[in-house]
């Protein structure tokens, strides 16, 4: 089951994720001009969880009906996500092969992993995702006795805990390179997930209100959408420990980054769920932007374009040292340009076999 305009969200996100990592290398921070991260100050790994979350929501209401198949099905998503993370860590074991490392080493690398602890550079999302998912499969099971909101109650016990958790985060204990708190971003995950259990209800609410009304609604989720990008207020809950990285409120989903995140959340889908006079070409661009079959291709690819845009990071990372500014600039073009032409080449692909294969029958 697909849903055209969350396919080009999920697109446009992984687009954006390229451009930042590529932003992120040295002497590369100028490519963020360019990215939406300038307007709203925020990024991408949120959105696509909250995306992913939405989607299993939405799927259960339309779809699964039962706590049984659900559990099936993300019982099935742990096992692919889990297959095309361990190929996303190929850059990082082919370079520590080439550091030297020796067998215990290299076999305490190829286990931390294993154990979702050091997946390399950039391939950080999926460990979260496996994570997401395990979690909800195991609440699953709990839905036998509690309603769905339910689960808000151990996603949320898990989520506070973690908060007081800086050095690495509840599960994210390696801190060698995973700096992401693996156990914060399955609240947001879980709020999102009850977001898509609810999604006829929340679009009829939207279109249910009067002209005035929506404007009013408009208004405000548009200013809060905005107004986010200054809540920078970020007071720790625990005493923050030497070392620890500036930008953990985002890695730990602080809570004031979760409200920042849904405040945007709130405006695009009030934007995108309803056109009235007025507002009616903000609704028509965004449907239209995220409507492009290029960023459609790319979000029914997702988690092979992920992968993908791993191997490409960790190129561009190996040979920046040895460029000028004007080629790492050239180079940093070709890979994105390359990882935007990847999924119009598998959706064609993927058609032309399909078309093989329906001549064949």
């Amino acid at each position: 089951m697909r849903f055209d305009l969350l396919d080009g969200v999920r697109g446009h996100l992984l687009f954006m994720m390229m451009l930042a990592h590529l932003a992120a290398q040295p002497g590369m921070g100028y490519l963020y001009d360019v990215h939406h991260a300038r307007i709203i100050q925020l990024l991408d790994a949120e959105f696509l969880v909250f995306l992913s979350g939405l989607l299993v929501g939405i799927l259960y209401a339309l779809k699964f009906q039962s706590r049984q198949k659900l559990a099936d099905f993300l019982g099935q998503r742990i096992s692919k996500i889990y297959a095309y993370y361990m190929l996303s860590a190929g850059p990082f074991l082919i370079l520590l092969l080439m550091s030297g490392a020796g067998p215990v080493r290299y076999l305490f690398g190829l286990g931390e992993v294993a154990v979702l602890q050091n997946g390399g550079a950039y391939s950080d999302i999926l460990p979260i995702y496996i994570v997401c998912f395990a979690l909800l499969w195991a609440g699953s099971f709990l839905l036998r006795w509690v309603p769905h909101w339910g689960l808000l109650v151990p996603s949320g016990a898990i989520y506070v805990a973690s908060l007081y958790d800086y050095g690495g985060g509840i599960f994210g204990w390696g801190q060698r390179y995973l700096v992401f708190d693996l156990v914060a971003w399955q609240f947001l995950f879980c709020i999102a997930y009850l977001c898509g259990l609810k999604f006829r209800e929340i679009l009829a609410w939207i279109n249910g209100l009067s002209v005035r009304g929506y404007w009013a609604v408009f208004v405000l989720t548009a200013a809060a959408c905005l107004g986010q990008r200054w809540a920078f207020f970020y007071p720790p809950f625990a005493e923050v420990p030497a070392g620890v990285a500036d930008n953990w409120p985002r890695m730990h989903l602080h809570p004031i980054h979760i409200v920042r995140t849904m405040a945007v959340v709130a405006f695009v889908t009030v934007a995108m769920t309803r056109s009235v006079r007025g507002t009616g070409w903000v609704t028509g661009v965004m449907r239209w932007y995220f409507s492009l079959p290029l960023l459609r291709y790319c979000g029914v690819w997702a988690i092979q374009m992920f992968v993908i845009h791993v191997y490409l990071i960790a190129a561009f990372a190996n040979v920046l040292p040895a460029l000028s500014a004007a080629e790492a600039f050239g180079a940093a073009m070709m890979a994105q340009a390359v990882f935007m032409a990847i999924p119009w080449g598998l959706h064609h692909a993927n058609k032309s076999a399909a078309l093989r294969r329906k001549a064949s029958a």
